[in-house]
């Protein structure tokens, strides 16, 4: 994941800001919306965009590609976004094509960015390319952002949603290791784990809600071991499947819920059934896909 670049950032502090600076209790920021709108609807009739579908909040959403039947991002989903940020004069104060065209991502509807533009990217589909015109109040307002954009300037992104939870990045990823190391087996499954059966029994299934033991080596994708039972004298790691809370990662729950008492089996994990953003530790680093070998070896 790509740092989120200043262009980007939510002004988190902007609030605390305006509160210190106040004398009295009637002093207030100004309100530019009024002339934001008409700044906004004269750019659009300038320039021929007859298809903008103003928000509530001011913002101004031009769709250019929908994909109406795909996925559309959820609060709190990782989003990853490739954009190119203008002023309404056609000034690039900031765009993907200066960082190598590396999708900028960011957690939906977390503060992570500007308003404007966290509600523009909630209104899309993975694959969508839109227009946001944001006004100077859900952008960066009176304090602008130095030194290429001004106070109080209504502001344009061009914008597609490349993807959603790393799903696409990590699923390249994961054909590209099965391929690399001739790796034939694997069962997709709809959550996006893979499943590479080895020994099968058809014994005690690990089913929701009986616990099992589990023998286990996880690695990352070039082969470092962050963790394994032979770390912790080959003692089996025990937990109820599919409990709630779950009691390991998505994609280890998951995946030891399709084996049976004796069974054997890698389980390749995309990140977003892993350990996500947060990474764990300096072990596993923000949006790893894992890969772990493991036997489960009682099921009760």
């Amino acid at each position: 994941m790509r740092r989120l670049p200043l262009a980007l950032l939510g002004l988190l502090t902007a609030g605390m800001l305006t509160t210190a600076c106040k004398k009295d209790d009637t002093m207030t920021t100004p309100d530019y919306s009024a002339a934001d709108n008409v700044t906004i609807t004269k750019y659009l009739a300038d320039n021929s965009i007859s298809t903008a579908q103003k928000q509530t909040s001011g913002l101004y959403y031009v769709p250019l590609v929908t994909n109406a039947n795909a996925a559309k991002p959820a609060a709190g989903n990782t989003v990853s976004l490739l954009y190119a940020g203008k002023l309404l004069d056609g000034t690039v104060f900031d765009a993907s094509s200066l960082h190598n065209n590396v999708p900028v991502s960011f957690a939906l509807g977390q503060q992570q960015v500007i308003p404007g533009f966290d509600e523009g990217v909630s209104l899309m589909h993975l694959g969508d390319s839109a227009l946001f015109v944001i006004p100077s109040g859900l952008a960066y307002g009176p304090g602008g952002s130095a030194p290429t954009i001004p106070a109080n300037a209504v502001i344009r992104f061009n914008v597609k949603l490349v993807d959603i939870n790393f799903a696409l990045t990590d699923d390249k990823l994961i054909q590209n290791y099965l391929k690399a190391n001739s790796i034939t087996t694997a069962q997709k499954q709809p959550s996006g784990l893979y499943f590479v059966p080895g020994v099968t029994n058809a014994t005690a299934a690990a089913a929701a809600g009986k616990t099992a033991s589990v023998l286990y080596t996880g690695k990352l994708l070039d082969g470092t071991v962050f963790d394994a039972s032979s770390q912790h004298g080959n003692v089996p790691f025990q937990f109820m499947v599919g409990a709630t809370p779950k009691q390991a990662i998505p994609g280890f729950d998951e995946g030891i819920s399709l084996m049976h008492k004796g069974d054997k089996a890698t389980l390749l994990i995309p990140s977003n059934l892993a350990y996500g953003l947060a990474g764990s530790s300096t072990a596993v680093p923000a949006n790893s896909v894992l890969r772990f070998d493991v036997e489960v070896t009682d099921v009760k």
